[in-house]
């Protein structure tokens, strides 16, 4: 049976302050089951944190996507196993998701962001030209200044197609510094279709004023900085 401390909790966190203050008799109540009583205030709480969830599903941009584990290898899935504890992002983790196109790694991004939100935290996805435009326009276009502030409250960012393309001399300096900020206070996904060895040599080939793919090189350092759980091919 339900007992009248548990009902004065769930009224707490509902802010039904007369009931959790006891003002409110529940030991007098002869009109009440205690046990629906105690049901309908977990029922309240449920579908406000139900709605809570949408509401941040809705915001955080993610793609409708369903990740398929039928095709995944056992080592594979089991690597994903872990994944799926979040405790890379409990730890303030980055994540790289690297495999070729169609491979599943938008899927499997969305798939952790998914559960990231059914534990309550915020989330919010984009590519990285997105995420270079909100940066870029933070401080004189209001749209993008409510999608940064957002950003900076989220408990996991996920970057999408980083290295599809270089990044242009002047954006290589503003992803830095903008990734350098909001990695100290929450994870980062990057999902990308280039194995992390091959990026200097993109830059050569797509940036040949910048020699030896220096610029390759600083990035991917910075990305491995903090990035220390890496899924390559998910199949």
């Amino acid at each position: 049976m339900a007992s009248i401390t548990e009902i004065q909790d769930l009224a707490m966190q509902l802010s039904l302050s007369y009931i959790a203050k006891g003002t409110v008799n529940l030991q007098n109540e002869t009109l009440s089951n205690l046990d629906y009583l105690k049901y309908v205030f977990e029922s309240e709480l449920a579908e406000r944190r139900k709605a809570a969830i949408q509401k941040k599903r809705k915001e955080s941009r993610l793609p409708h996507k369903t990740f398929d584990t039928s095709n995944l290898n056992p080592g594979v899935k089991w690597h994903i196993e872990q994944l799926e504890t979040l405790t890379w992002l409990h730890d303030a983790t980055d994540l790289t998701i690297m495999g070729r196109c169609d491979s599943g790694k938008t899927s499997l991004a969305t798939h952790l962001g998914e559960l990231a939100l059914q534990e309550g935290m915020r989330v919010f996805y984009c590519d990285v030209d997105g995420f270079l435009n909100i940066m870029r326009n933070k401080d004189r276009i209001e749209r993008q200044n409510r999608k940064f502030r957002y950003i900076t409250n989220c408990d996991l960012l996920i970057i999408d197609e980083l290295m599809y393309v270089a990044l242009s001399e002047q954006d290589l300096p503003l992803f830095y510094r903008a990734i350098n900020f909001l990695r100290e206070e929450r994870s980062i996904i990057y999902i990308t279709n280039r194995e992390l060895s091959e990026w200097p040599q993109v830059y050569v080939l797509q940036r040949p004023r910048q020699p030896n793919g220096c610029r390759g090189v600083f990035l991917l350092s910075q990305i491995n900085d903090n990035s220390v759980m890496c899924c390559h091919e998910l199949r």
